[in-house]
């Protein structure tokens, strides 16, 4: 866009058609940049959870006594030590997934 108020402005714009060339330069090398990370995901193991988020790097938690995780009908929380902890929400999940993840983190019933 940028480009174009370039090449059909005046003499006047040239200084704002500049700055949206830039701005869209530097928009396209993010967007290169995190082409790795457009996944999202909730991973585990017998020892570690791993959540990884829309363009953000994956979280691991070390499950432990001091790691608290609570599956509710809409959202995974995960309580950590320094208010580290997060809460995914499982919106766009799978019944199938949701049933994996019922499995594992559901808290047996009290009788």
């Amino acid at each position: 866009m940028g480009l174009a108020f370039y090449l059909n402005s005046d003499s006047g714009r040239y200084l704002i058609s500049s700055l949206y060339l830039i701005s869209g330069l530097l928009y396209a090398f993010l967007a290169f940049k995190q082409r790795g990370r457009n996944t999202e995901y909730i991973a585990w193991d017998e020892e570690k959870l791993i959540i990884a988020r829309l363009h953000q790097k994956p979280k691991t938690y070390y499950f432990g006594p001091e790691v608290n995780i609570h599956l509710s009908s809409y959202n995974l929380i995960i309580k950590a030590p320094r208010a580290t902890g997060d809460m995914v929400e499982l919106k766009g999940f799978t019944e199938e997934d949701l049933n994996l993840l019922r499995e594992k983190f559901a808290n047996p019933a009290v009788a």
